[in-house]
């Protein structure tokens, strides 16, 4: 296990937000989704924009007979790797939404190097550090997804509005774990309970932007791409809904941890996955 860090990249300034965020109202303005950028270009399409062409990375995720293994390489900061219960539910879901007969396994590989609470990242570093951690070598029959738990927060953090992930080049996940744990740890009764599984949902969340979710290399069954809110369900049933993205997201998970019930893929986006994975 190695330790990798980043020398000599040039501090960008603040570039628009993709990904999930907390913001402090309910409604925050309509912003492009996450998923299906190019590894140097952060920016995705608006919400006006047609269906982004289809990787071939979305089919090998899903189908067992291009794939039959899926590895999640996880790189992280030491001290900011996700939950072993968030990690452990990953899996679970994915089990029961990909085709993977060899099965489904997260490798921690790289531990990086820290930056600190105040490092403010830019999309050009993240970039680089993905695309210089990434052990794309996977024996055959094996396709990987590319994970970095990292510590600081975007720089495009402002008034109030927090990146707490992103996902780009249908391989690429960005987690910023420590912008998580502010965002959990308001509630001092359900505190730990909310930030496990909002590890476990915004990751999820994440990923099925990298499968192809919504409207974003998986073409749809039936419409139900939010087409005010970029690559996003229209349900507010469904872990891709918008809302998951913002404050009254994470009051969600928390309504539904009390009730017993947690947000998942609905309806129209498994069919989604299925067309592609039962071909």
């Amino acid at each position: 296990m190695k330790i990798l860090a980043l020398n000599n990249l040039a501090i960008l300034p603040a570039l628009l937000l993709t990904g999930c965020f907390l913001f402090p109202e309910d409604d925050p303005p309509p912003r492009p989704a996450d998923g299906g950028a190019p590894l140097d270009a952060f920016t995705e399409p608006g919400p006006d924009a047609g269906p982004p062409e289809t990787h071939p990375r979305n089919e090998r995720y899903l189908r067992g007979d291009l794939a039959q293994r899926l590895v999640i390489e996880l790189d992280y900061v030491p001290g900011h790797e996700p939950l072993a219960g968030a990690e452990a539910d990953l899996v679970a879901r994915l089990e029961t939404l990909v085709d993977k007969p060899a099965g489904i396994e997260i490798v921690r590989s790289d531990r990086l190097s820290p930056r600190g609470s105040d490092h403010a990242w830019t999309h050009e570093e993240l970039g680089r550090l993905a695309a210089e951690s990434f052990d794309d070598d996977p024996t055959p029959g094996t396709v990987v997804l590319h994970v970095l738990w990292v510590d600081g927060h975007d720089a495009g953090d402002a008034g109030g509005g927090v990146t707490l992930g992103l996902a780009f080049g249908h391989q690429f996940i960005v987690m910023f774990q420590e912008s998580l744990q502010r965002a959990c740890q308001s509630d001092p009764i359900l505190g730990a309970d909310v930030c496990r599984e909002a590890q476990y949902l915004v990751w999820l969340h994440e990923v099925g932007h990298t499968l192809g979710l919504v409207d974003n290399g998986l073409d749809m069954v039936t419409p139900h791409r939010d087409a005010d809110h970029g690559r996003h369900d229209e349900s507010d049933e469904c872990i891709m809904y918008w809302a998951f993205e913002s404050r009254s997201g994470i009051s969600s998970i928390r309504e539904r941890l009390l009730g017993g019930s947690l947000p998942d893929f609905d309806d129209n986006c498994l069919a989604d996955v299925a067309r592609v994975r039962d071909r």
